[in-house]
């Protein structure tokens, strides 16, 4: 048997694969939805002010869909994958931001959900992670810190660059953590990257319970 064919008979391995790949969709989402935005959006104005600046664009499912997926899968990483549980969280306060308006009567939730999703993100990199230098840690939040200060400090930095940046650098994690060339783990020392519950092979016909 080779190597192939060894790790395809582990119980549980195509899934976490699958999975993985998953993750990668969400990471796509995540990066590329500002840019969907931008160039479907036939207002007057470029670039809007912020990304939930476009819920009224003249095309609402380019809005919509893409992040309403991301919520999505949000939530079911969180429930379906070992030490992930966070993710389930982090997916409730991203759909705050796509059913509540941002101008208008439910502002309130609606910054409580993004101010929650992208400071969460940042915990989640900092403290619910394995394997990652102090280096990459300071890297990944300190690029989002920075580009909060360009918005609050430079003119032409709005807060759609700075939330773009914040959901590359968002991106980058999921992709480094579904990737099988790096040690990058999304999870605390005591977790394992399984499935919930954990795959295991099932017990040989007559053995006891």
């Amino acid at each position: 048997m080779d190597l192939q064919e060894r790790v395809a008979s582990i119980p549980g391995v195509d899934s976490i694969t699958r999975f993985a790949q998953l993750e990668r969709v969400l990471a796509a989402i995540l990066m590329l939805t500002p840019a969907l935005l931008v160039v479907v959006d036939v207002g007057p104005e470029q670039v809007r002010d912020s990304v939930s600046a476009y819920h009224d664009i003249g095309r609402p499912e380019t809005f919509f869909v893409p992040l309403t997926v991301a919520a999505m899968l949000f939530i079911v990483n969180g429930v379906l994958k070992d030490g992930h549980w966070y993710n389930w969280v982090l997916g409730i306060l991203l759909l705050m931001v796509v059913v509540f308006d941002h101008d208008g009567v439910s502002k309130v939730p609606h910054y409580f959900g993004a101010l929650g999703f992208f400071g969460g993100n940042v915990a989640t990199m900092v403290w619910f992670s394995k394997n990652k230098s102090g280096l990459l840690k300071a890297v990944l939040a300190g690029t989002i810190a920075l580009a909060v200060v360009l918005w609050l400090l430079v003119d032409w930095f709005t807060l759609f660059w700075a939330e773009w940046v914040s959901l590359v650098i968002v991106a980058l994690h999921y992709i480094l953590d579904s990737v099988g060339w790096t040690d990058y783990r999304a999870l605390t020392d005591r977790d394992a990257a399984e499935l919930v519950p954990a795959t295991t092979p099932p017990p040989p016909e007559g053995s006891a319970a």
